[in-house]
């Protein structure tokens, strides 16, 4: 199935269950993906050389190094550990879009990461320097940008799984939900501790970050709609504030803070008319009135 399909698929169970959550019971949303087998989402998936990341498996962790570039051309690497235990209890726990959001907020391996990255940062900046904030948030974005866009079919056989961030660490990919939640993970901590909230898009999920948190070459920024969320790409490399012209769905940082109830019912329409989406739909459909 098409990357675009797979994409659509997803946010369709999003925007139908912000639906739902914005006439009261945010808690369908807390555990509404699917889960694959129990083995199989516990087993990383396979790593090739394009990946630019390699993986060990060390004693009771597994042992990461990343490489990648940034926005201005220079080669990074990092290594971090991740104990085998907490990929193994992610694997396990119940998902869904607003557990995902809030367990990613406060991540430890999402916060570690940071100070890796930072630690890499000093290696550079050998005058003794503050490193900028600046440099600072674009190495962590490029960062996440650098990891495979992976679909959920191919990774885990199952159309919709939420990744916590030990599990996209270890995977060394995702698709554009988990890529999101680790990008959330790293700037919701220390030393960035910014506002971040999850926007909603027809086939996308994207990070919002408030305006006042960013360093001062973003702070002319365009925002999502009614609100002061930036919006940030995890996947694709556009400037800070852009996105593609399609309209946004909803937003979700402290509570649903915008959603566009016409714009999600032709979304829904749209998947609608397509018959092979018509059983994903009337499960989700069924969840949402349990």
């Amino acid at each position: 199935m098409k990357r675009r399909e797979l994409l659509r698929r997803g946010v369709a169970q999003c925007a139908l269950g912000l639906v739902a959550s914005a006439l009261g019971g945010l808690s369908r949303l807390y555990s509404s993906a699917v889960t694959p087998s129990p083995g199989r989402a516990a087993t990383p998936r396979s790593l090739d050389a394009a990946d630019g990341v390699a993986r060990n498996r060390v004693g009771g962790r597994y042992a990461l190094t990343y490489d990648w570039t940034d926005g201005r051309g220079r080669r990074w690497s990092v290594d971090l550990s991740v104990p085998r235990p907490a990929y193994a209890a992610a694997a396990r726990r119940p998902r869904g879009y607003l557990s995902a959001l809030e367990s990613a907020r406060t991540d430890p391996h999402a916060r570690r990461l940071v100070e890796r990255i930072d630690a890499a940062n000093a290696l550079e900046n050998r005058n003794g320097v503050a490193f900028p904030d600046t440099a600072r948030f674009e190495r962590a974005v490029s960062f996440v940008r650098s990891l495979p866009y992976v679909t959920d079919t191919a990774s885990k056989g199952v159309p919709d799984y939420v990744r916590a961030v030990p599990e996209t660490l270890v995977d060394a990919g995702g698709d554009c939900e988990d890529l999101t939640y680790l990008l959330v993970g790293m700037l919701s901590q220390p030393p960035f501790g910014y506002r971040t909230a999850l926007a909603f898009l027809p086939g996308h999920v994207l990070v919002g970050v408030h305006r006042a948190d960013l360093p001062t070459t973003h702070a002319d920024a365009a925002t999502l709609p009614d609100g002061p969320y930036v919006p940030v790409e995890s996947v694709r490399a556009r400037p800070i504030g852009e996105f593609r012209d399609e309209p946004v769905l909803a937003v979700y940082g402290d509570g649903l803070e915008f959603v566009d109830r016409t714009a999600i019912a032709e979304t829904a329409a749209e998947v609608a008319r397509d018959p092979s989406e018509l059983e994903t739909l009337n499960g989700i459909l069924t969840s949402l009135s349990a």
